[in-house]
């Protein structure tokens, strides 16, 4: 219960930020942020984890709806990332657990500090990628290609923390 409670918070705090961002397409970005809530709640109340993945897109979507012809780098986008990865990972955790079985101690802490990890990774890597993006640099073809592959490399490093 906690842990559905905590991914739909993190979840409706990235709609908030979308909602209060004042974007000339906010408003879009929030009702899709808000269909991401309504698909995550329907799913963690089925238990069906095929949800997760839609609400963390409409979500995110939502966010770069709300983003859409502002030409700055937005600062905390790093933070919305994290957030969006903190509710997938709460919504997984909260499908998974079974009620019938009485999870230890040593597990749970361990699961814990496994996701505060991967979500301290998570917030280093978006910054770092968000300070490059911030940079003033020539458009070269070889800049380009490192920009992909560091952005490559890092959904990389997250899939594989994910998988278990």
């Amino acid at each position: 219960m906690i842990t559905a409670v905590g991914s739909i918070a993190a979840l409706a705090a990235t709609v908030l930020y979308v909602l209060t961002s004042g974007g000339r397409l906010a408003a879009t970005g929030a009702v899709a942020g808000a269909l991401g809530l309504v698909v995550l709640a329907g799913g963690l109340l089925a238990r069906w984890p095929l949800t997760i993945p839609w609400a963390i897109l409409f979500a995110g979507g939502g966010y770069l709806i709300a983003r859409e012809g502002s030409g700055a780098v937005d600062g905390w986008a790093a933070v919305i990332g994290v957030l969006l990865l903190l509710s997938a990972e709460l919504a997984s955790w909260s499908i998974d657990h079974d009620t019938r079985i009485e999870a230890e101690r040593a597990l749970v802490v361990r699961r814990i500090a496994t996701l505060a990890g991967l979500l301290a990774a998570a917030l280093l890597v978006n910054f770092i990628l968000l300070g490059t993006a911030g940079l003033a640099a020539s458009a070269s073809v070889l800049l380009a290609a490192v920009g992909v592959a560091a952005a490559v490399a890092s959904v990389a490093v997250v899939l594989r923390l994910l998988r278990p």
